[in-house]
């Protein structure tokens, strides 16, 4: 059955193919003793032309750690095999970079074996990760609430391969026991105080009297969700390849939300290599839909800034500039702020559907019947003493106070446009209207204005 299963995988996912060499990452554990033993039993069979050995000593389990380690050199040699051995702290390295153990061990296990694929002239890795660890890889990932690891592993990733893809844990130890084939046995794997071993030992087994079949349904699940997440990140890829330094949301909210959220954690990743979490991601999604200037903190000191209709990244020093502008312009034309890549267009129009003008962001207009043609409007940032008349209300309050209202950030405060006529604030562009020169359903001749970024 053994057998019968490892060749399933590789007639199912080709993982083998002629003249391969292939690493094998041997802990000397039952998973990767048995791995090799069959890839040596199969060799002819898979053509390979070569098998090298590479054991990564943790040093994290005292004496243990090196009696692994010699009992590996002793099985290569038994077996006549190239093996390539190196001790790593895991444990002060995990310390340093405040990551834990189980990462650090990972990232430092596939760099040395990367230096022997190109050393060795080696094309291929094999693990020795089977159906049992899928399982408890999905449900860590599904109690910690990541979509990224609930899909779990595949049999071939890259030129990494897992030829065990279909075997369960007992049938491994079985047929070790049965062949009498020696390994090792790390005591710390039934220690419930790290939480693999507590999925492992206690939820799994809660789940398999649920489900007696929990491996293979989970196996079907993990499968279906590959289907699906290597056809989104296709989409989003193609999306992701035309964009540029900043994101149009109105294009963007063309595509179906799946595709926006991945489109948005690549592009991040990609122009400040964080990974935003799910957490940040929801804030990001939801600033989409609401008006004015938002921004988010992702880390290393960088912000995903929201800006009318633009996304951008800044730095977080970017936004501590004060960029004071100023723009005369009479109605009809149409002025270009350089300092925020804005254009304002303003024209009259003889009448407006108010309920639509309210929906709009982006668009205000105003009832001056006395306006007269050669006036000016000003498009400037704020000044001290600034006031303000919010609409609906009759009294003036500070601007500072109406922007602190808005939640606008106190480094962005000092870049907000502002639209000004007869030295009265009309509009907190993009944010909020003043109650000056109300439109009523009866209003004619209006006089209107249109940003956009550029």
């Amino acid at each position: 059955m053994v057998e019968k299963k490892f060749l399933k995988a590789q007639n199912e996912f080709s993982l083998i193919n002629l003249d391969d060499k292939i690493l094998i990452g041997f802990s000397g554990g039952s998973d990767s003793v048995l791995l090799t033993i069959l890839l040596l039993k199969f060799k002819k069979t898979f053509k390979i032309k070569d098998i090298v050995l590479a054991h990564l000593n943790h040093l994290l389990r005292g004496e243990d750690s090196f009696e692994d380690e010699k009992f590996c050199k002793e099985f290569a040699k038994k077996h006549n095999l190239k093996i390539f051995i190196k001790r790593v702290d895991i444990n002060s390295i995990a310390q340093k970079e405040k990551k834990s153990i189980e990462q650090v061990a990972r990232e430092e296990r596939y760099k040395f074996f990367n230096e022997i694929l190109k050393k060795e002239d080696l094309n291929k890795i094999a693990t020795g990760h089977h159906l049992s660890d899928l399982a408890e890889t999905m449900t860590l990932w599904f109690i910690q609430g990541n979509k990224k690891g609930l899909k779990g592993f595949k049999a071939k990733e890259g030129n990494i391969i897992r030829p065990l893809y279909f075997l369960k844990k007992e049938e491994i130890t079985n047929y070790l026991k049965k062949n009498k084939i020696h390994y090792r046995t790390d005591i710390s794997n039934v220690e419930t105080k790290f939480l693999r071993n507590k999925v492992r030992h206690e939820v799994i087994p809660k789940m398999k009297e649920i489900n007696p079949s929990l491996e293979d349904s989970l196996l079907k699940l993990s499968n279906f969700l590959h289907i699906d997440d290597e056809f989104l990140e296709i989409e989003s890829d193609k999306i992701l390849s035309q964009l540029n330094e900043k994101i149009d949301i109105n294009q963007l909210k063309k595509y179906h939300l799946a595709i926006i959220y991945r489109v948005l954690q690549k592009w991040i990743e990609k122009k400040t290599d964080v990974y935003i979490s799910y957490s940040q991601l929801n804030e990001l999604l939801k600033i989409l839909n609401v008006g004015g200037t938002k921004k988010i903190n992702i880390g290393k000191d960088y912000l995903v800034v929201k800006e009318y209709n633009n996304i951008s990244i800044k730095k977080s020093n970017q936004l501590d500039e004060k960029k004071y502008f100023e723009y005369k312009f009479k109605i009809g034309e149409t002025v270009y702020i350089k300092e925020l890549n804005m254009v304002i267009k303003s024209f009259k129009k003889e009448k407006v559907n108010i309920e639509e003008l309210a929906k709009k962001d982006n668009i205000e207009c105003f009832d001056i019947p006395d306006y007269k043609e050669d006036e000016e409007f000003i498009i400037r940032t704020r000044k001290k003493g600034d006031k303000f008349v919010p609409f609906g209300k009759k009294s003036e309050k500070k601007l500072k106070d109406i922007l602190i209202n808005l939640k606008i950030p106190k480094n962005m405060r000092e870049n907000i446009p502002l639209l000004v006529f007869r030295n009265k604030i009309l509009w907190v562009i993009g944010y909020k209207r003043s109650a000056y020169f109300p439109v009523k359903r009866d209003s004619k001749n209006l006089v209107c204005f249109e940003f956009k970024e550029v």
